[in-house]
């Protein structure tokens, strides 16, 4: 599937009207964006998910993005290295990129090609407290020519190489070496707090536990952003984000909560966006623990849950409960595959032929033992705490008895968390994807947690060769071919349920132009956003 075919008919506007009178000076130079938390660094190298692409996207450049309908572009490379460039050579070994002329740092200091070996480094650098090294652990060598040329060899040829290296699907833009070389790790650096960057904003405030403050950078490669400034207000929980909405405290919000649909659509002088997007919602099985390490009840309960029902009562039908695994798959996505149906009465005779039968009050019992599970899910996401209860309910139908337990936020999935840690049965997630359907971060051997993503602590060989398979080759079908058999055997072993696939509700001021759909941030036209007058 192309990606024109996969964000077709993505971008759906639900509402819009036009705002009443002429807006202030003020409003016109300055956009409030409420956003769900506060980041704890500026220095994207240690960020993830959301607020990685947000302050990346605000203050930095990649070598190469993405745009709204799935091509890579770009950035601050000249042009995308391809085969047919020469960028890529013929083993797909070597990755040769040249800089365009004119891209600076916001102190006047040229942005060359050793601020991005440099930034290479520092992620590899195991003293640097970095998320992930994910893709990037694929690279056996920078050179550097001259100022303007990068080449990198790699281990293995790996086919999503320009997307995750210093591209869209990386949360890691370039940073600069002429300010950052001279320390032996940058975990407790000034600048994490007051950084240089070559983005299309410059960061000038953060007001801790209120706001950060950007101003447009007049000395932009790509010219100077017409807002002038764009202020990030943390509202941590939902109803904070309507009701500031509301009274025009702040201006818009993007991947508003979906359960809040209704409300959304009332607040005046603003319209509302639906996009699907790389994201989705899944249940985690923890394969260490000794009942979720069972596929038969993974199973069984993947047969208990009725995920349309899910889907159209928490997310009045935005999301799609039909394509959850399109949401990590993409143009790779093999609708063909299927999906867990609802069916009740299966999941209690797979559970039958496992040894668990019911019990008195009807809750299966095994060696004595009942068939008690907890789900682990965040705190403060409503949707989340609905999809929890509405699950617990409907696994009572199949005989298994499930109870909840929450998690702040941030402790959620930190290194030392639960999740991480392997401390849970099961676990509520909404995941934020690649665009390229690489889905070795969370099905491969290598990367279960706490070494990687792979919090399921999932392993199949067969799996892993195919995803080695499709990620060494630069043919589409031939990785469209590997990653069908990968849903097909995900569908078969259940480490992950898929519920839905999300959709990312942006809530943004009627007079707001130039706003492209989200592909994997909202951000990432951030420098032609304008205000019609």
């Amino acid at each position: 599937m192309r990606a024109a075919a996969f964000l077709c008919g993505c971008a759906l506007l639900l509402s819009a009207c036009s705002r009443v009178g002429v807006p202030s000076q003020t409003h016109r130079s300055t956009l409030v964006v409420a956003v769900p938390a506060e980041p704890i660094s500026l220095n994207p190298l240690y960020l993830e998910g959301e607020l990685g692409y947000v302050v990346s996207e605000l203050g930095y450049s990649y070598l190469t993005n993405y745009d709204a309908h799935g091509n890579v572009v770009a950035d601050v490379a000249a042009e995308v290295p391809t085969r047919a460039n020469g960028g890529i050579s013929h083993d797909g070994i070597y990755i040769t990129y040249r800089l365009r002329r004119g891209v600076r740092w916001a102190d006047g200091t040229a942005l060359t090609s050793r601020d991005v070996a440099f930034t290479y480094r520092a992620i590899m650098n195991p003293a640097n407290a970095v998320p992930s090294r994910y893709g990037y652990d694929q690279v056996a060598g920078i050179a550097t020519p001259d100022e303007r040329t990068l080449v990198v060899t790699l281990n293995r040829p790996y086919s999503p190489i320009v997307s995750y290296f210093f591209g869209g699907d990386s949360n890691y833009p370039i940073v600069p070496a002429h300010v950052l070389a001279r320390f032996p790790n940058l975990n407790h650096a000034a600048y994490n707090e007051a950084p240089v960057g070559s983005g299309p904003y410059i960061f000038t405030r953060w007001a801790r536990g209120d706001s950060i403050a950007a101003t447009a950078n007049s000395g932009y490669y790509a010219g100077r952003p017409a807002i002038d400034r764009i202020v990030l207000r943390f509202t941590h929980d939902s109803s904070t984000t309507v009701a500031q909405l509301m009274t025009g405290e702040v201006d818009a919000t993007f991947f508003a909560d979906v359960t809040r649909i209704t409300t959304l659509r009332e607040i005046p002088n603003h319209r509302i966006l639906v996009t699907p997007v790389p994201y989705f919602y899944a249940l985690m099985f923890n394969a260490a623990d000794p009942l979720t390490g069972d596929r038969a009840v993974r199973r069984a309960f993947a047969l208990a849950i009725d995920r349309r029902a899910l889907v159209e009562k928490m997310t009045h039908g935005l999301y799609d409960a039909g394509t959850g695994m399109r949401g990590l798959f993409t143009w790779a996505f093999d609708p063909h595959a299927g999906n867990v149906p609802y069916d009740p009465r299966a999941a209690g005779a797979v559970l039958a032929r496992d040894g668990w039968l019911p019990g008195l009050d009807g809750i299966r019992m095994k060696g004595g033992h009942r068939l008690e599970l907890e789900i682990a899910l965040r705190t403060g996401m409503e949707i989340d705490t609905g999809f929890a209860t509405l699950i617990a309910a409907q696994e009572r139908a199949a005989g298994i008895d499930v109870s909840l337990k929450q998690y702040a936020r941030e402790q959620f999935l930190a290194l030392g968390g639960p999740i991480a840690q392997g401390h849970y049965q099961i676990g509520l997630y909404g995941y934020q994807s690649s665009y390229d359907p690489d889905a070795s971060w969370l099905l491969a051997c290598s990367q279960r947690g706490p070494h990687g993503f792979n919090v399921a602590r999932y392993c199949n060989a067969s799996v892993d060769r195919a995803l080695s398979e499709a990620s060494a080759s630069f043919d589409r079908a031939t990785r469209v071919r590997d990653y069908r058999f990968v849903q097909r055997q995900i569908l078969a072993d259940v480490p992950y349920d898929f519920l839905c696939q999300i959709s990312e509700i942006d809530v943004i001021p009627s007079h707001l132009q130039g706003y492209g759909p989200p592909l994997l941030s909202p951000f990432t036209t951030v420098a032609g956003w304008h205000f019609r007058l």
